[in-house]
């Protein structure tokens, strides 16, 4: 059975979509058979992402009401082998229509056949958020190095603790070292005090992550940047490997 992860977050604007892109490239180099699923019925755009706006036709809703397989509906990435897209509805009335029991149906039909699902939630506290953590086998909350993001991540992690989610870590997203130096960002260990939860990766920040987002290209084959060599230290540890916090990565000034 496949392991489904949710990637939430307190608040907009910290990368989670990018953050769900690039690591589940980076599973799928390592020969994973990966799904993505675009949660966010009101503002989807891992479509954008990846490229493949012009190749989506059914929605997960389309595979709960029957009017699709999840075969058909989950489409294939043009260059990335064993990556598969399923996105949102169009609109978020028509998301919502789906209660968890829905949900949960869907996640179970996934494991059966991915090694790895993660689910790109909308960003904040809404039910849409919580239909699909609840029956995720774990979360990773995506913060940003800044006391308004954190302040959301740890409100998120309390939601999820509270939820029955045991199993929660946080990835620090755009990190820059110059900005800790100088107090313009708290440290990681103060990210991982402020937000109450074990680390699981940080991300630098990397000018090739918006500007391959931006053209819908695949950042591992696209970029010699660190942000890619952090998502392939993530993957690494979802697997169960022992990746040193910034093993092959360098935080710019």
């Amino acid at each position: 059975m496949g392991q489904v992860i949710a990637v939430v977050s307190g608040k907009g604007g910290t990368g989670k979509t990018s953050f769900c892109a690039g690591v589940a490239v980076a599973l799928c180099a390592l020969g994973e058979k990966v799904l993505l699923i675009d949660a966010d019925s009101g503002l989807r755009s891992l479509d954008l992402v990846l490229g493949m706006s012009d190749r989506v036709l059914f929605s997960y809703g389309d595979v709960i009401d029957g009017a699709s397989s999840l075969k058909e509906a989950a489409v294939k990435h043009p260059i990335v082998k064993n990556l598969r897209l399923l996105t949102a509805p169009g609109t978020q009335e028509t998301g919502m229509g789906y209660n968890e029991w829905q949900i949960a149906a869907l996640l179970d039909r996934a494991r059966a056949h991915f090694t790895y699902i993660l689910v790109d939630c909308p960003a904040g506290f809404g039910s849409e958020v919580m239909r699909f953590a609840r029956h995720a086998d774990r979360a990773v909350v995506v913060s940003t190095p800044d006391h308004t993001a954190l302040r959301g991540a740890q409100r998120m992690g309390v939601q999820l603790c509270a939820a029955g989610m045991d199993r929660l870590r946080i990835a620090v997203n755009r990190v820059r070292a110059g900005m800790i130096d100088k107090g313009g960002a708290v440290n990681i260990d103060a990210a991982m005090d402020q937000a109450g939860m074990a680390l699981l990766g940080v991300i630098p920040e990397d000018r090739d992550v918006i500007a391959c987002g931006n053209l819908g290209r695949v950042l591992v084959l696209f970029s010699s940047g660190y942000a890619r060599v952090a998502y392939a230290n993530i993957a690494r540890r979802l697997r169960g490997s022992r990746v040193r916090l910034l093993e092959g990565v360098r935080l710019k000034k």
